[in-house]
């Protein structure tokens, strides 16, 4: 017999899977309410655990798996939009953002899919009335992902320039990917101009400050502000630690560590997230992170032995100089795939300057 009695019963489970800890057990959970919808034979409520499937999917290592239920979603929408309340009609809007941007992530999925999905955002957004502002922040993310900055230059501008309606990112993350081309440009103190709202505490949201205080730790240090962003790793690590989707993030303190001349604590934030190595859901944040494992590695093998054992991907010992080569090649081997998509070498040159 089903545990989910009616459309009540499976709401309140949803509620209560969204408050679990991220990660396969959740995205487990949520993919049986799904089925569990299937069986009342409401639209609404198979609406909503879809919804519910997407957005955890969204906020775990596994965001590959969210295009098959946006894409179940939409054609529900084409297909019988009266099916949608208010509520569900905003959200299928808004998690057009997490689809341009997973598509990004994913190598294997050509330009030419990731423009075209940009296209059909635009035509949905304005179909619906609601302002450019993010399909513009989508436009700058692609251009500037592949490294075609003259154009990033123009979305990044258009982007700031159209109205803030409720499809645009709140205040926090769009101050994050603000600050975030700043650095890229070479301009740190404007960076965290930037991002002083959110490392105040002006503004927050699920994933702020924390990706803030994550990508402030790199600058601050060539500024020479090292007390300011030994405070900022203290308090951005407490926060991402327990967050499974925040892999690139924990890569930047694994970074900090490394630079600073603390390896050993870096190794220990190895050793504590070890399925970081291998989980490919976001092959991305991936390179991220084996990029910065890499570095890290380099570093300890400058100050020797080579044969210092060290955490690494589960299934064999590991020693730094081993780890070293293969972080460097799987790092490079994943950029590589980026550029043969992206038709550039613009990935694999930030991520041989960050090693």
């Amino acid at each position: 017999m089903s545990e989910i009695a009616d459309f009540d019963a499976l709401r309140r489970a949803m509620a209560e899977n969204g408050e679990r800890p991220e990660g396969p057990a959740r995205n487990a959970r949520a993919e049986h309410l799904l089925a569990e919808a299937e069986r009342l034979n409401v639209p609404l409520a198979v609406i909503e655990a879809l919804g519910h499937q997407l957005k955890v999917y969204n906020y775990s290592s596994e965001k590959a798996k969210m295009f098959v239920p946006f894409a179940r979603l939409l054609r529900l929408w084409d297909e019988r939009p009266g099916d949608f309340d208010a509520y569900e009609t905003h959200t299928l809007h808004w998690v057009f953002k997490w689809m341009s941007a997973g598509m990004l992530d994913q190598p294997h999925i050509p330009l030419a899919s990731v423009e075209k999905w940009l296209g059909e955002m635009e035509h949905r957004y304005r179909l619906a009335g609601h302002s450019e502002r993010a399909v513009r922040s989508a436009e700058f993310s692609v251009a500037a992902h592949v490294g075609d900055l003259a154009r990033a230059e123009r979305a990044y501008t258009s982007w700031l320039a159209a109205d803030r309606d409720d499809m645009a990112d709140c205040h926090a993350c769009e101050l994050h990917g603000q600050g975030w081309w700043q650095v890229v440009r070479g301009r740190d103190e404007e960076a965290l101009r930037l991002w002083a709202p959110v490392l105040e505490g002006e503004f927050g949201c699920a994933h702020e400050p924390h990706t803030v205080l994550a990508s402030s730790l790199a600058p601050l240090l060539r500024l020479g502000r090292a007390d300011e962003a030994r405070a900022n790793h203290l308090r951005g690590l407490r926060l991402v630690r327990p967050m499974e989707s925040m892999r690139a993030a924990y890569a930047d303190h694994v970074e900090f560590c490394a630079l600073t001349g603390n390896e050993a604590r870096a190794l220990e934030l190895l050793a504590e997230r070890q399925a970081y190595f291998t989980d490919d859901g976001q092959p991305r944040s991936r390179l991220d992170f084996l990029t910065v494992v890499a570095l890290l590695m380099d570093r300890l093998c400058a100050l020797g032995p080579d044969d210092r054992p060290v955490p690494g991907p589960a299934g064999r010992a590991w020693t730094a100089g081993g780890l070293a080569v293969h972080a460097r090649e799987e790092a490079l081997a994943l950029a590589a795939l980026f550029d043969a998509r992206n038709g550039t070498a613009y990935v694999g040159e930030r991520a041989r300057a960050r090693m």
